[in-house]
Order: C-alpha cells, then structure tokens, then sequence
C-alpha cells in the first residue's frame, strides 16, 4: 500500500535490539484519550518566518513567559504540514508551554536535510527574537518530531546548542539502514535513489554521527509493529546517547504503529492517549520547568 510517494508498509514488523539497554517496553491503554481541542490556549497561525515559511504558534491564555517547544511534523520529507497534530500541540500547551509547529523545505523543493537544519535553526531565532511579544522563554527550548520530523528534531538537538531536550517519536538514526529487518520489496523501495530519504540526502547525515561530549536530553518513543521505520533505529540512537554518557529513555510501545499512518485506528490512538502525551509532558517539566 501507498503512503507518501516512494513509501510502503511492510507485511512484516522488523525486530528490535534487545537487551537490558534496548527500551522500556510499555502497554497503552487507548481508551483514556486526550481532548480533540483544550481549553485555555491561544492560536496565532501563519507566522512567516523565512522565506515563504510559516509557523503556528499555540501558548497559554494567562499571562505569563513560557518554555518553548518546537514541533516538527513528520511526512517523509515530501511534505511537512505545520497543521498536524493540533490535539497533542494543544495538550502541552495547556500544560504551560509555547508550542510552536513549524514547516521546513522537502524534496519537492529541491531540499535536503541542509536546508531542513537551516529551516529549524531559523524558526528558533525568529521565535527568541519575538520572545516577549509571544510570551516566550526562549532560554528554555526543546524540539519535538515524528517521524521525518523525528530524525530533524535529533540532527537539531544534537547541532543547535539552544536545545536542552528532544522528543523524538520513530524517527530515523541511520537511514542507510532504513529497509533492515522489513520484507523484500520495502527494502527495495528504502535503496531506490527516488525514495524521498535518498533525495534529502539524509543517509549523508544520521544524527548518532554529531553524539558529542555534550548532548541534550533525549526522550524516544517507537511502537514494535511501525511497518515504515523499524524500532531498531531509534533504539541504535538511544544506545548510543548512553554510551556518550547522555541522558536518554526510549520507550517500546507494544502493537503500536506509525503514528497517525499505522495500520488500524487502535494502533493510531496509541499516540493520541492520556499515557503517551502525559509522558512527553512530564519529560519535558522536568526538563523545562527545573
């Protein structure tokens, strides 16, 4: 089956890393789910912020300065809606937080994984340098993706000293490696030079190549049967933060897909429950907020 252009689900689920290191795997339950709109939260749409770019920017009514949280949306590099995941922006941004979704040049602008870099980089300058107009500590900043928007949040994190925490959700950690473990012709779709990855030139770029002495922290979260991202890359970017003796937790979520494109509603629903977000809030309090 279709998905974006040059992506397929695999028939099978890859396997994971295993080991005392590898993950905490965790069961969700999906029937406490977060509230489609919140109440108590602003929405300024459409900030331009280079070039053609735009952002949205979701922060508390009351007054107050606000840690800020980027949000980078996944799409396999052939889109990047800054409209996507409004129920989750808007549950951290009730929680006390700028939550801000910001677009990024794909493929189909001739892009690569330079200019993506570029991009975020450049939201974070313009969202510090309109801090007191949109209420925001920008001393206080974490990026947060899925997916395509996952492996930028990690290259972000890992590059850009304003970062201090990153919330990563199955995103990629080495793309030469994306179709390991998954059927033969997913595997064929991963090595073909139009697959979106190979034209972003992210195989030249993984974020465990930037671990360096300083790293911020990391939370991960990966579902056991994401048919399109195997949960060995992310677990092969957690170990390696440990071994660099950076702070990371990586969590397995069983039967969970690829977010929003897994294959039932059940296995979406996972992303959109009370437990997985509370998770990513209290990460980010405890990251933000001491």
């Amino acid at each position: 089956m279709s998905l974006l252009p040059g992506f397929r689900y695999s028939s099978i689920a890859a396997p994971g890393l295993t080991g005392h290191d590898a993950s905490r795997p965790i069961t969700v339950d999906v029937s406490q789910q977060i509230p489609r709109r919140q109440a108590g939260v602003t929405l300024r749409r459409g900030l331009a912020y280079h070039g053609r770019l735009r952002l949205d920017l979701l922060t508390p009514t009351r007054p107050g300065r606000y840690p800020l949280v980027v949000y980078l949306p996944g799409g396999g590099f052939a889109i990047a809606p800054r409209g996507m995941a409004r129920p989750e922006r808007e549950f951290i941004a009730a929680a006390g937080y700028a939550v801000a979704s910001a677009e990024y040049r794909i493929v189909r602008q001739g892009a690569t994984y330079v200019e993506g870099l570029a991009d975020i980089a450049a939201a974070i300058s313009y969202l510090a340098d309109h801090a007191a107009e949109l209420h925001i500590d920008p001393g206080r900043t974490a990026v947060w993706g899925e997916s395509a928007g996952g492996y930028l949040a990690s290259m972000a994190g890992l590059t850009d000293a304003r970062v201090t925490a990153v919330v990563d959700l199955f995103g990629a950690s080495d793309l030469s490696r994306i179709g390991e473990g998954f059927d033969p012709r997913m595997q064929a779709a991963a090595a073909h030079p139009r697959h979106p990855v190979r034209r972003y030139r992210a195989t030249e770029a993984n974020p465990i190549d930037h671990i360096g002495p300083s790293v911020p922290t990391f939370l991960i979260l990966h579902g056991d049967d994401d048919r399109i991202i195997p949960p060995a890359q992310t677990q092969l970017l957690h170990r390696a933060l440990r071994m660099a003796g950076g702070d990371s937790t990586h969590y397995l979520l069983a039967g969970a897909g690829h977010g929003r494109l897994a294959l039932s509603r059940r296995q979406a629903k996972q992303w959109t429950s009370q437990q997985v977000m509370t998770i990513i809030k209290d990460f980010l309090d405890a990251h933000l907020r001491s």
